[in-house]
């Protein structure tokens, strides 16, 4: 009978200490998590920064990977310069124009939300070149974005990728 009762008590201990081992590790990856949130907060916050995209999400079909067709926005001193490539309908293009999302110029109508029950940075501006353009970037951390471009003479597509901070010695520097 006594070897029973210390065995229950063993695996009763046992229960114990894992239960609280994982209750530890799920509050170390929630306080990772919101620091993640806050440095990416940061970030944003800053003004300079470059959303580099690595997938590409037009109306039709499925994603498209970028890893050898580059793509950037550099937003920096309340100026923005943004380098996607295109892949959908173009509803009007000049000829010869351009075939991607090519603009730069002063962002207009900025504004920063933020969302501390999701971790959820949205921050949206206008840029005014040979039309307007509407930029959406959502980002959950520095690895976790999304992007939204949308004009009058293109179908929006989407991006996803990171955020770094920006370097002054940045080859896209205006």
């Amino acid at each position: 009978m006594k070897t029973i009762f210390k065995k229950l008590l063993g695996s009763f201990l046992l229960i114990v200490l894992v239960t609280s081992l994982s209750a530890q590790k799920k509050e170390e990856r929630k306080a990772q998590k919101i620091k993640v949130y806050q440095e990416c907060l940061q970030l944003i916050k800053s003004g300079e920064f470059k959303f580099e995209a690595d997938k590409a999400y037009p109306q039709s079909g499925s994603y498209i990977d970028l890893t050898t067709n580059y793509g950037f926005i550099k937003v920096s001193e309340n100026n923005c310069l943004c380098d996607l490539p295109f892949f959908g309908r173009a509803y009007h293009a000049d000829y010869g124009g351009d075939a991607g999302m090519d603009f730069e110029g002063e962002m207009l109508n900025k504004e920063l939300t933020r969302d501390d029950k999701k971790m959820k940075v949205t921050y949206t501006f206008d840029v005014k070149d040979k039309e307007v353009f509407t930029v959406i970037i959502e980002a959950f951390s520095k690895k976790s974005v999304s992007t939204i471009v949308r004009c009058n003479s293109k179908a929006h597509i989407s991006y996803s990728g990171q955020i770094v901070e920006l370097k002054k010695d940045d080859p896209d520097a205006e």
